[in-house]
């Protein structure tokens, strides 16, 4: 016969079972079991049904006290906080001056700050009064020396102790942190690279579940680790503002990643995504997405409403077109695009009229659509490392253009608009085809760097003297067997030619 949790909970909620029954049954596997998840699961169902026993109190407050396991500790406070509130202080006292796990300590913390009677409140002031730690001491002196603590509930002292303790724990596994408080609760915390602290003893690999109680954290800094996965929980972070979890090997984001409402920037380069959650429309207030070096295949069609998105980073992952998804993003003025598998770019892109820096260097485009001219407010354009032979024509009407780098194509010609980039400062043509430059180059009035590395050029054009503003020429990998006269000259005047 089947005597799980489980089943026993769905034999009393389908009238197939007595609750004194349930409860009998309940207990056995709470004092009986050996498997810790089943003991907890029958812990949990106590809670859930109703029982207010004396029995269930006694039982309860025994697990709390005396229990070896943490998880069996944890779950017994959370059922007497529920349960048996008004009857609990004393079981709790005594758990709260022992306890030394951090999970259950912050269940047992937060019960005290439920309790409203004064008893409660002088054990939460006396421990908070014991507090060593310098930053929170100072943010205690401060609170007692202007009279304000008065001020502060026990649920507001029970916050506070609990994000000293959590604070305390992770200095105990990782050592020296960096984190800011305002007012006694965590604002920033940066767990990034915990593995080159205390000789990397502890390696962070697990999402700490009980990072979640840092109810007023707006930054979390978690690059750098060995997180495989991120746990549902972290969508109990609502003003969470700014989430890096870069540089760690996340198969996959949980749906609540979408209840991070207040988010602005997360960052996720260098994990192992293959695709994201539909949930992720909902953060409306997300700038900067930064998804390079995943294995993102396609993006979810949600993407659209990500409103206020303003710089969005796919460079290095698998999209073989160019993602509908991005259609709406009319806030977008950064957009990464390299490194992908790219054939063809849609009319679509012509929507995204705020784009100010667009790459999309390392795909398989042969060729560059008349429309691009619509980008007006294109700055930056990278478009090397692909298969172009040709630039658009109208290519000049791109007139807020200052950098353009087309290396490692196979152009051997440029449109007789590009004289119209007079805001152009960088050019990069290395590794193309060129026999020679045109004459108007010399109209380029803005440009400080010119690449001209590994073409097929003879010779260069007197009007490069015109370029007053020019820095730097590279020259190298070319068929010009004598410099001019006139680049010497511009040599002395501090030109730097690479030759």
């Amino acid at each position: 016969m089947d005597f799980s949790p489980k089943k026993i909970y769905d034999d009393f909620i389908n009238n197939k079972a007595e609750k004194t029954t349930v409860i009998d049954h309940l207990i056995s596997i709470i004092e009986d079991s050996e498997i810790i998840r089943v003991r907890f699961e029958a812990i949990k169902i106590l809670g859930q049904i109703g029982a207010f026993e004396d029995r269930i109190y006694n039982l309860l407050e025994n697990l709390l006290i005396s229990d070896s396991h943490e998880i069996i500790r944890n779950a017994a406070a959370s059922v007497l906080r529920t349960n048996f509130l008004s009857r609990t202080y004393e079981p709790i006292k005594w758990a709260f001056n022992n306890e030394v796990s951090i999970t259950p300590l912050i269940t047992i913390t937060y019960t005290l700050g439920q309790l409203l009677h004064v008893d409660a409140r002088s054990l939460l002031l006396e421990r908070l009064n014991k507090i060593d730690n310098i930053s929170f001491r100072k943010e205690m002196d401060k609170l007692i020396r202007n009279n304000l603590i008065i001020n502060y509930s026990n649920i507001e002292l029970s916050e506070f102790l609990i994000n000293f303790f959590i604070i305390k724990e992770l200095e105990r596994k990782y050592g020296n942190i960096d984190y800011q408080i305002n007012d006694l609760l965590v604002s920033e915390l940066d767990l990034s690279d915990t593995s080159s602290h205390v000789f990397g003893w502890n390696i962070l690999n697990k999402f700490p579940e009980y990072l979640v109680h840092l109810k007023h954290l707006k930054k979390l800094d978690l690059k750098f680790n060995r997180l495989t996965r991120i746990s549902d929980s972290i969508g109990s972070l609502k003003k969470l503002k700014y989430l890096d979890l870069s540089y760690n090997k996340i198969n996959n984001l949980p749906n609540s990643i979408g209840s991070l409402k207040s988010l602005e920037y997360l960052n996720l380069k260098y994990n192992k995504l293959k695709n994201l959650p539909h949930s992720i429309n909902n953060l409306k207030n997300l700038k900067t997405l930064d998804l390079r070096s995943n294995r993102l295949i396609s993006l979810p069609k949600s993407m659209k409403y990500l409103s206020k998105l303003e710089s969005l980073d796919l460079h290095g992952n698998m999209l073989e077109t160019f993602p509908k998804s991005l259609k709406g993003l009319r806030s977008l003025n950064v957009l990464e695009l390299g490194l992908n598998k790219i054939i063809q770019l849609p009319k679509s892109i012509k929507s995204l009229k705020s784009l100010k820096k667009l790459s999309l260097a390392g795909n398989k485009l042969n060729y560059v659509p008349n429309w691009f001219k619509s980008l007006k407010n294109l700055e930056l354009l990278q478009l090397y490392d692909n298969n172009l032979t040709e630039l658009p024509k109208n290519i000049g009407n791109l007139q807020n253009i200052e950098s353009i780098t087309l290396w490692n194509n196979s152009l051997a010609s440029l449109p007789n608009s590009f004289q119209k980039l007079v805001k152009l400062k960088s050019l990069n043509l290395a590794w193309n085809k060129f026999k020679e430059i045109p004459k108007w180059i010399g109209s380029l009035k803005s440009l400080e760097i010119l690449n001209l590395w590994g073409n097929k050029l003879v010779e260069i054009p007197e009007s490069l003297a015109q370029l007053e503003n020019l820095k730097i020429l590279d020259l190298n990998f070319n068929s010009i067997v004598e410099i001019p006269d006139f680049l010497k000259s511009l040599e002395r005047k501090g030109l730097v030619v690479y030759k």
